[in-house]
């Protein structure tokens, strides 16, 4: 089973007391919740509230998104722990160089914002392992792609903007490649601030980014994630920002 997101680390203390009482239990129980919380508040910019947050475990969770191929994906449970499933195989061909597998989230319009999510590949050893996350998405054809993948090409292991027909790399920086392995879940980061003009993405490693851009041409737009030509699996997904714009996307 996947970790659960997590906004920052936990701070503890130690209290002795000589009873076990069921009063002190839940004394222990509530001081752990407020200092937690605390904690985790402070690691979110002033203002960020949790706006979106699914873990798929009911079958109607899939509801929440709007998909470039519905029969690509499903909800489905791998050792007891449901997630979001996608297949490579899909009927979708997009009429320029872009991922092909999309899943959107269909009811919330994201300027800055902070995701966080669980991310497996479940291909075969001997094929590409590639999952993206979308941001800024106007509609079909307009969108920034964060792929990351186990080899770097023109298309993949980078953040990419999608521009109509063009399909270009304006990640500043980008490590050569993911270490995805098969069947292992990875926690994904990605932090965008359009005030600062900067998007952060973190893989595993919360405290390196694994690539950055500072690319300001698309700004409020659906969030998303997809893929080439993978599969794979998705859980956990968490979305703070200041706000969001209610507003049901139409494309695809």
């Amino acid at each position: 089973m996947p970790a659960k997101a997590s906004e920052g680390k936990a701070t503890t203390i130690t209290i002795t007391t000589t009873t076990t009482s069921p009063m002190n239990k839940l004394f222990f129980i509530t001081v752990f919740f407020i200092i937690t919380c605390t904690a985790l508040s402070q690691s979110l910019p002033d203002g960020y509230i949790l706006i979106y947050h699914q873990d798929f475990s009911s079958g109607t969770a899939i509801n929440d998104l709007r998909f470039s191929n519905p029969d690509s994906w499903k909800i489905s449970e791998f050792k007891e722990n449901r997630s979001l499933e996608f297949q490579h195989q899909t009927a979708y061909e997009p009429l320029f160089p872009s991922p092909r597998i999309l899943g959107i989230i269909k009811d919330h319009i994201f300027g800055d914002f902070i995701l966080e999510a669980d991310l497996m590949q479940t291909g075969h050893n001997n094929e590409p392992a590639e999952t993206g996350i979308l941001f800024s998405i106007k509609d079909s054809s307009r969108f920034y792609y964060i792929s990351l993948s186990d080899r770097q090409t023109d298309s993949t292991q980078g953040i990419f903007l999608v521009r109509n027909a063009s399909l270009e790399k304006v990640s500043d920086w980008q490590t050569d490649s993911i270490v995805w392995g098969n069947n292992k879940w990875h926690k994904v980061r990605v932090e965008r601030s359009i005030v600062n003009r900067v998007v952060n993405v973190y893989f595993d490693d919360m405290k390196k980014p694994v690539m950055t851009t500072r690319n300001p041409v698309l700004v409020m737009g659906y969030i998303g994630f997809g893929s080439f030509a993978s599969a794979g699996r998705i859980d956990n997904i968490k979305v703070w920002a200041p706000t969001s714009i209610p507003e049901e996307a139409d494309f695809f």
